[in-house]
């Protein structure tokens, strides 16, 4: 009974060791043929994948992927990665690799802990070569005290069943089954381990029975072409046949009988599967047969499925990008190289040849470093260019070798060349014999560098020569901590009183001359860099000796390539500009006054001239010279409504100027405020003067011509002084002047005269000639007919009859009596045309068609008599 004990023991010990050692040679197995696909992504995901597996099943003491020459690549332990085995374990690892379809299984003690470990050598790559060997330690001690468990046990009842016999049987054939379950839940628990194995690499499994066509399938293997497996039934070997893509159906078929044949060890095969979606999945079949007849006819065969779509894609993108790279040398003209140093050869790509313009043929396949490099290089890069190459081949060549040099090219001409390259390096990172790299034509680089720098010493030039400026950049660091002057034209000596190099050494001799508070500065600067706009402060500095100037900064910032920021600006010496500013203020101060009193003096004038008028009207022999004194203060008041307007308009300037100066005036302000001033002192000029001419024209009761100055002047000129008199009065109409006098037109007459007369005209057209209109144009023209200077005003307005055009000259004659009119302004114009400008006046009207004066006049007036 003792010795059926032991052999029972004994059975249930080694088919324990057999279940594991099968289930963890094909768990090793399966992970081979995972970390083959996971090849492709690099270590990086084979470490992810082994630590994943590690931490899900604690009985694996370790996994970990060997390199061949004994360089462990991953590791479930991580402290691991990147160690290399000792020779022992490396000689190990090389009888693994030269027996690659078996599984080697040794027992090893780690830590004091028996441990069972599973090696087995897998492929990757394009090429499915060997890459290196998987190592899987399994913990034998919770096994083995199990089975001394058992043992214990067994020896219990064997002791139990001598003093208590029968008992002892009926003990030992109730508990003699405890093992056997305990071994089935094992195997359960490693078969789902092999379970979660799958799932975590993602491969579906098969099983064919070759005698019945009876496909088994798990459920994956249908989720990865969109199907579930009830859809799929009843599963057979067409089942896949059917799915597979037809231009693939030939080629795994070979390599399935093949297999089967017994002329390949592994049924390996890689097709397209038709997904339900209708589009095609890439699938790796990885399988062998398991049972054969005694003559070699196979019986059964397993394996599993890897949807491998992602990876294809990727091997896909690499081949596009490899034709990609080979279309761009050809298309960069870049020349290819490869220097062998143990040979001493040197191969040179079609390309090297032809940027010089020779073909490869021409130097015969040649691979001398003379015949090829050197006779070409220019004779003034030939030492530097050799010694350069063989100081690097020399030296450190995990850098990169860099030169620039002359080589000949067909037409006798010389070409700029950057070579670069770097020395490959062997599977132990250490330098080999080939050295690669290309030749770039630079030549053009070399001209554009040149005219750069030509354009940068033009532009310096440029800089050092602008007045009253320099120009500048200012470098604020990546985060604006600093300000350092990184280039400065020669324009600071002058306005600073510092040297170019003194203010390139040190940005404080600068920015210690600025009377402004540092601290706000700076925070205008960070919201100028923070978004990018432009710099502009007007601020005032003490030069070191002393003196004070006003300077205006503008600058614009902008990031380098190295993160810095920058601000490229130019500073203007504004001394003299804030002192006109000042001047222009207190003349502003005082030129309200001014204008008050030539405004009150205005307003006398016309209450004299009304008073005037008044006492003329009440003499009966002066009526007609009293309706008279009423058209002249009818003139007068176009005159001095011009120069209050002007005076109006000063107070709305003289505040924009006043906010200007606090927000700080620029340069086309301060322009545009002494333009405003200008112009409205010569409005308020030429209305005083003419308010003064219509008062003397009514003191003496008539025209007096020794009143009027005669001189040369431009028509247009005339004609502009006028547009801007009636500017303030059109601008509250609808109505459009248009201004088509000639531009040569001199005279030599009465240009005031003229311009009461046009004025009139146009000031006739603005209140009769569109009456119930919201809309008209009045034109002035001239044209020269010898020494007729002809003058035309015209208006598209409501016209007039006949009736009217006879008495349109007349004095008082008016349509607006009791309106305002006073019948005078064209009386005035026909006296005036007639008499001092020595001309003639026509006028032509139609009803609807509007009225047009015609004015006659020599370019030289006569004489006054």
């Amino acid at each position: 009974m003792l010795t059926v004990l032991l052999v029972t023991g004994w059975f249930f010990f080694n088919t324990m060791q057999r279940g594991q050692d099968r289930l963890a040679s094909l768990t090793t197995q399966i992970l081979a043929d995972s970390l083959a696909k996971v090849s492709f992504s690099g270590k990086y995901h084979s470490r992810l994948l082994l630590e994943e597996l590690a931490a899900k099943h604690a009985s694996a003491a370790y996994i970990r992927q060997v390199a061949a020459d004994g360089t462990v690549i991953a590791h479930s332990d991580f402290s691991h990665n990147d160690t290399h085995l000792d020779a022992d374990e490396t000689g190990f690892i090389q009888q693994v690799l030269q027996a690659p379809g078996q599984m080697h299984t040794r027992y090893l003690t780690l830590d004091g802990e028996p441990i069972r470990e599973v090696s087995l050598a897998y492929r990757g790559g394009f090429d499915n070569r060997l890459q290196g060997v998987l190592q899987l330690g399994l913990n034998e001690t919770g096994m083995r005290e199990a089975l001394i468990s058992n043992l214990a046990y067994i020896l219990m009842l064997m002791v139990f069943l001598l003093i208590i016999g029968m008992l002892a049987t009926y003990f030992i054939s109730r508990h003699f089954a405890m093992p056997v379950r305990r071994l089935a839940q094992e195997r359960e628990t490693e078969k789902q381990r092999l379970k979660y194995i799958l799932d975590a690499i993602n491969c579906a499994t098969w099983e064919w029975n070759l005698e019945t066509d009876e496909v088994i399938l798990d459920e994956h293997w249908a989720e990865i072409i969109g199907y579930s497996l009830a859809e799929l039934q009843p599963v057979t070997s067409r089942t896949a046949l059917l799915l597979t893509h037809p231009d693939d159906i030939e080629q795994n078929a070979d390599t399935a009988y093949a297999h089967l044949r017994g002329e390949r060890e592994r049924y390996i095969s890689e097709t397209r599967a038709l997904h339900k979606d209708g589009h095609w999945v890439w699938v790796r079949d990885n399988g062998m047969v398991t049972q054969r007849k005694p003559d070699g006819t196979p019986l059964k065969m397993i394996g599993a499925r890897q949807d491998i779509t992602t990876r294809k894609l990727a091997e896909e993108s690499a081949l596009q990008e490899s034709e990609r790279f080979q279309a761009l040398i050809k298309a960069s003209d870049t020349g290819v190289w490869e220097w062998d140093s143990e040979q001493e050869t040197l191969w040179c790509g079609a390309e090297y040849f032809s940027m010089l313009g020779y073909c490869k043929e021409d130097f015969d396949c040649a691979t001398d470093l003379q015949q090829v490099w050197t006779n070409l290089l220019h004779p003034d890069d030939v030492e530097q260019a050799s010694a350069c190459f063989a100081d690097y081949l020399a030296g450190d060549t995990e850098q990169l070798y860099e030169n620039v040099f002359r080589m000949r090219h067909a037409s006798g001409s010389w070409v700029w060349i950057s070579s670069r390259g770097r020395t490959l390096r062997d599977a132990n990172h250490k330098p080999g014999c080939l050295t690669v790299g290309a030749h770039i034509d630079i030549t053009s680089l070399k001209e554009t560098q040149n005219s750069l720098l030509e354009s940068q010493q033009r532009m310096q030039v440029i800089s050092d020569s602008i007045p009253d400026s320099m120009v500048y950049r200012v470098d604020c660091g990546l985060q604006g901590e600093q300000r350092v002057f990184t280039y400065i034209s020669r324009g600071v000596e002058q306005l600073h009183g510092v040297s170019v190099n003194q203010a390139l050494a040190d940005s404080r001799l600068i920015y210690e001359q600025f009377i402004v508070d540092r601290q706000l500065m700076e925070t205008y600067e960070n919201e100028c860099i923070a978004g990018l706009k432009n710099f502009r402060l007007e601020v005032e500095i003490i030069r070191p000796d002393g003196e004070r100037r006003w300077m205006l900064l503008i600058s614009s910032p902008r990031r380098l390539a190295n993160g810095h920021m920058v601000f490229d600006g130019i500073e203007l010496d504004i001394t003299a500009r804030r002192q006109q500013e000042q001047q222009i203020l207190e003349l502003n101060s005082s030129l309200e006054q001014r204008v008050a009193e030539r405004t009150a003096e205005l307003w006398d004038t016309l209450n004299n001239l009304q008073h005037t008028q008044n006492e003329l009207l009440q003499s009966e022999k002066l009526a007609s010279l009293g309706a008279l004194v009423a058209g002249v203060a009818h003139e007068l008041n176009t005159p001095i409504g011009n120069a209050l307007m002007v005076a109006s308009s000063f107070e709305a300037s003289r505040k924009a100027f006043e906010q200007g100066m606090q927000t700080g005036l620029t340069r086309s302000a301060l322009t545009s405020m002494l333009d405003e001033v200008r112009e409205g002192s010569l409005i308020i000029e030429r209305n005083l003067e003419r308010a003064a001419e219509l008062i003397g024209s009514f003191k003496q009761l008539a025209v007096d011509q020794t009143s009027y100055q005669r001189r040369s002047f431009e028509l247009k000129v005339l004609s502009r002084e006028i547009l801007v008199t009636l500017q303030p009065t059109l601008r509250k109409t609808p109505y459009r002047l248009h201004d088509r006098l000639a531009d040569d037109c001199l005279l030599d007459s009465y240009p005031g005269p003229l311009g009461q007369v046009l004025i009139n005209l146009i000031s006739n057209a603005i209140v009769h000639a569109f009456e119930g209109r919201e809309q008209g144009n009045i034109t002035l023209g001239s044209m020269l007919d010898g020494d007729t200077v002809i003058i035309t005003v015209s208006d598209d307005g409501v016209g007039m009859g006949e009736e009217g055009l006879k008495k349109i000259f007349d004095p008082f004659y008016t349509t607006r009596l009791g309106q305002g009119g006073s019948g005078l302004g064209l009386h005035i114009v026909y006296t005036l045309v007639t008499g001092l400008l020595g001309g003639r006046i026509e006028a032509s009207s139609e009803p609807g068609n509007g009225c047009r004066f015609t004015l006659y006049l020599p370019k030289v007036a006569p004489l006054p008599s």
